[in-house]
């Protein structure tokens, strides 16, 4: 048998002693120990996308999973942004971006069972972490913040965002005027 050294050159009485503190200290480790902290963030975009695709979907759409893919290709051919990505992760691209391979069967089967996203993206987290690290770009709020303060990739951000016209700006005085434009904000003396 094998010794162990917290019981050796110890009586039988000591041991006896020992147990119990050991007993405690290992459920009061287990009491404190803190739980893990849940990313509200996480899986963001992949639960996005795939409640507005799960949304679309009709109890008798449910049925096949092939109905459900080309829910899925109809919701992709519109998608822009990180959703689009996502798409591309999923295996549901398009003629210009392809595929990743991806896992579309197992995602329009999921969804036929109804399986909501979250549990979905959770389960899609092992087989591809990048679809979890996918992450919306914060959003920024024009009408209260100092556009002069932001960076000029930040300027043409939203003036992508809003569909704002950047062919001509060149300096970051331009992408301002334009966005305070659009926004019809003050022009600041």
């Amino acid at each position: 048998l094998p010794v162990d050294p917290l019981f050796t050159n110890t009586s039988y009485k000591d041991r006896q002693m020992q147990l119990p503190l050991l007993l405690v200290l290992a459920l009061l480790g287990l009491v404190t120990a803190k739980p893990k902290a849940v990313d509200e963030h996480e899986c963001e975009v992949c639960k996005a996308v795939i409640s507005a695709i799960d949304a679309t979907l009709s109890d008798a759409d449910r049925k096949d999973v092939v109905t459900i893919e080309e829910r899925m290709q109809k919701y992709c051919d519109t998608a822009k942004g990180k959703e689009k990505t996502m798409c591309y992760y999923m295996g549901v691209g398009d003629k210009e971006m392809g595929t990743a391979g991806g896992v579309k069967r197992e995602i329009s089967g999921s969804l036929g069972r109804g399986i909501n996203s979250k549990r979905l993206c959770t389960r899609l987290k092992s087989k591809d972490a990048q679809m979890c690290e996918l992450r919306f770009d914060k959003k920024v709020d024009v009408k209260n913040v100092d556009l002069k303060k932001l960076r000029v990739k930040e300027l043409r951000k939203i003036c992508d965002d809003e569909g704002i016209d950047t062919k001509s700006l060149v300096e970051k005085d331009e992408y301002i005027k334009k966005i305070r434009q659009h926004y019809k904000l003050p022009d600041e003396l």
